[in-house]
Parts: C-alpha cells; sequence; structure tokens
C-alpha cells in the first residue's frame, strides 16, 4: 500500500463520486457544475470542465413573417361504387352515393368483365343514375361492390380506353361523348 491507513488529524477520508474508492481530503478535488454536478474526486482523475458546458443558447425566432392557414382537402376525384346488380342492356345503375354528379356529366363504369365504359348522365334519383347508352355487359353480379366503381370524368379530358363491346370508340380526343344508337 502506498499509503498507510491512519488517522490525520484534520484529513479525513470522503468517496470519490466517480471511482468509489476513499481518498483523503487533502488529496480530493471538486470537478465544478457541468454534468458532473459538483463531484469530489481524488486530484488524479480530476480535470477542468468542459467548455462546451458554458455555451449559452441563443432564442430562434421561427414565427413565419405571412402565416397562412391549412387549406381544406378538396378530392379531384368523384366517384361511388356500384351497389346493387344491373344487367347488360340496363340504363340504370344504383349507386352509394350521387353527390357530386350532376345530369349530363360524363361518367366511367367498370363492368364485371374489367371493360370501362363511358355514359352519360340522363336522371338522378334514389340513389340511381340513368344512364345512355345502355350498359352493354352487366355490373355488379360480382358482388362487393367495390370492383364496379363508377367515376365522373373531366370535361375537358378524355381516356382513349373507354370503350363498348365490339370495339366502338365512345369519345373524340376533343372531349365529346359519341353515343351511337344501335351498336353500329
Amino acid at each position: 500500500m502506498s499509503e498507510p491507513w491512519c488517522y490525520r488529524p484534520g484529513d479525513h477520508y470522503v468517496l470519490d463520486d466517480l471511482s468509489g474508492f476513499k481518498v483523503r481530503r487533502s488529496r480530493a478535488r471538486t470537478i465544478p457544475g457541468g454534468q458532473t454536478g459538483q463531484a469530489l474526486v481524488d486530484g488524479r482523475r480530476w480535470e477542468a470542465q468542459q467548455p462546451q458546458d458554458f455555451v449559452r443558447g441563443v432564442a430562434d425566432d421561427q414565427s413565419v413573417d405571412v402565416a397562412r392557414p391549412r387549406q381544406e382537402n378538396r378530392f379531384t376525384v368523384v366517384g361511388t361504387c356500384v351497389v346493387a346488380p344491373c344487367a347488360a342492356g340496363s340504363g340504370v345503375v344504383a349507386v352509394a352515393s350521387t353527390v357530386g354528379f350532376a345530369v349530363g356529366d360524363r361518367i366511367q363504369i367498370m363492368l364485371d368483365r374489367g371493360e370501362n365504359v363511358a355514359v352519360v348522365i340522363v336522371e338522378i334519383g334514389g340513389g340511381m343514375l340513368t344512364v345512355v347508352p345502355a350498359l352493354p355487359g352487366a355490373a355488379g353480379c360480382l358482388g362487393g361492390g367495390m370492383e364496379n366503381m363508377v367515376l365522373k370524368m373531366a370535361q375537358d379530358s378524355f381516356s382513349s380506353f373507354l370503350m363498348v363491346e365490339g370495339g366502338v370508340l365512345l369519345g373524340t380526343e376533343d372531349g365529346r361523348l359519341l353515343v351511337l344508337e344501335g351498336g353500329a
């Protein structure tokens, strides 16, 4: 042992806050503030306080000079789904909601066989859409309803994939809808 464990008047033992060993008070030093918070340690273990402990934060003004409230969500797609079966040749389709649809709107309806058909709404009432031309295939017979979507088409756009049975095109590139009588 390097230090005798004997009594020295006025030099009592203290516990080192970092190591837990007992040390004479005359050999112990206090680490000021910081993370250690006035820790009493052996003089060989003492180190100066970290300069970063003295850094003070600067107020950061994060306010916006021209604040605008968040706009409400507005969806650009108006759609619903078929809720009851309608047979091929039918001109009336039962839908979950008629909100957002109006007479004269071009809509597309997905048939059970997976084709999208473009039609025009001629009457709305009681959760039903009356459309022309009549549907060339069944819709809503497979069940579930979500398979048979009904979507409102934009007035200034046209999708060339909208066909009726036999490959007769129902739309034109200038956005007009061609209704062919008798499938010709």
